[in-house]
């Protein structure tokens, strides 16, 4: 079975929050301080897939799971973290 692509990892990843957890990772996401930067459009009202596309179009696929395993842990999402950084490192 092929290894998922970078962008369904996350989505999956995105999709196992809570609707709480999705939004804190929104606001989380918007607050970064390093370049390149969300903007509020990009992320505000969007799903779990839209979000993933944002990721993975603003930091590459081989920096989008960072990002994502980044923001999980600073939002107190430690299992999902860890399950994505396990996820993305396993075939990339």
């Amino acid at each position: 079975m092929p290894a998922k692509s970078v962008r369904m990892v996350l989505s999956d990843a995105l999709e196992d929050l809570s609707p709480l957890n999705l939004d804190k990772f929104r606001r989380a996401l918007m607050d970064r301080k390093k370049e390149p930067r969300v903007r509020r459009n990009q992320v505000e009202g969007k799903n779990f897939l839209d979000i993933a596309d944002v990721l993975v179009s603003t930091f590459s696929e081989p920096g989008a799971p960072q990002v994502a395993v980044q923001v999980l842990r600073e939002i107190g999402c430690n299992e999902a973290a860890r399950t994505l950084a396990k996820e993305t490192t396993r075939g990339h």
